[in-house]
């Protein structure tokens, strides 16, 4: 997925249909980088399909 800084520093984890996210850095756009993979990660999985972390 896209980010900010056109990075992927970040680790997409899933248990059973619960999945979380983490940076590997705190820089200053890693919280709107989160949020940008969530979203495209929402598009491609379908948001019924699995609950955040």
């Amino acid at each position: 997925a896209p980010t900010g800084l056109n990075r992927q520093d970040f680790f997409i984890e899933a248990n059973g249909n619960t999945v979380s996210i983490r940076t590997k850095d705190n820089h200053p756009m890693s919280q709107i980088n989160t949020g940008i993979v969530k979203y495209h990660f929402e598009i491609g999985a379908g948001r019924e399909n699995f609950n955040w972390e």
